[in-house]
């Protein structure tokens, strides 16, 4: 939208895309019951008398920064994205908790979400993606694909039973909290595993990261950040057979030299140690 745009767009306009300055908007739209998907990018910006109730058809909703009172009562049957930054609005988990039907939550925010979130009644999902502090209560998460920045707290109070196609997962060390290690064993059942990322955790012994090679038929992306080995890894990640990418960011190993054997990481692309 611009102002010439604005002055003379249709209010049955199914997708609308809108910049922060808002006094641009015409208030005729946040009431367009038609709309299917609403974009908002820009620097953070108030809005009032945008009517998310309303829309009955929405199935995308990206509030970027935006940030105004949300009310919404379990009537968004048909929204499967959910884009918001971590103070969009006031309520959030109470609110995402109604969605039973959404697909992908993105809470993309510098900020972590410290409260709980519970999507057990979300059934449906497949990406969750934001940093969350808070308890994150998954049930049945049969569809689950993504998770990415979970804390390694709420990590253990998982079921990764339950997890049987997540493909791409990221855990970190919150540093307010107690330092909680990872168990490996939890990892050993994600079977459809592709991407993982682990920053800043402490394993559980040397001879749990043995067990990664339980786990390696399906992992292609290993990124390890601010990680201590008391031995060697190399001899472990090179048996992981379909290993393309990996990285090792601000990792520590005392004994100063690795070793590959000629045989290892027949299909790595790209290393990366800095």
């Amino acid at each position: 939208y611009n102002d010439h745009v604005a002055q003379h767009s249709s209010t049955t306009c199914r997708r609308e895309v809108v910049h922060h300055q808002f006094k641009r908007y015409p208030s005729e739209k946040c009431k367009n019951k038609r709309m299917r998907s609403f974009l908002n990018f820009g620097e953070l910006e108030f809005l009032v008398g945008f009517d998310v109730e309303t829309l009955k058809l929405l199935r995308v909703l990206d509030l970027g920064r935006l940030r105004f009172p949300l009310k919404i009562n379990g009537d968004l049957i048909h929204l499967r994205y959910l884009g918001i930054d971590g103070y969009s609005f006031s309520d959030r988990a109470a609110i995402i908790s109604k969605l039973r039907f959404l697909q992908t939550l993105e809470a993309y925010s510098e900020y972590p979400i410290e409260e709980t979130i519970d999507l057990r009644k979300l059934t449906s999902l497949r990406h969750v993606i934001g940093q969350f502090v808070g308890e994150l209560l998954i049930g049945d998460a049969a569809n689950l694909q993504t998770l990415r920045f979970i804390s390694s707290d709420s990590w253990n109070k998982l079921k990764p039973e339950l997890l049987i196609n997540l493909r791409d997962l990221e855990i970190y060390q919150d540093y307010e909290k107690r330092r909680v290690s990872v168990s490996w064993a939890s990892l050993t059942k994600l079977r459809s595993l592709r991407v993982l990322k682990l920053d800043n955790l402490r394993l559980e012994s040397e001879e749990a990261v043995r067990s990664t090679d339980v786990i390696s038929p399906s992992l292609e992306s290993v990124t390890l950040v601010g990680m201590t080995f008391e031995e060697d890894p190399m001899p472990v990640l090179q048996k992981m057979p379909r290993l393309e990418d990996l990285i090792l960011e601000g990792c520590f190993y005392p004994g100063g030299k690795m070793s590959v054997s000629e045989q290892g990481f027949g299909r790595l692309r790209k290393l990366q140690i800095v």
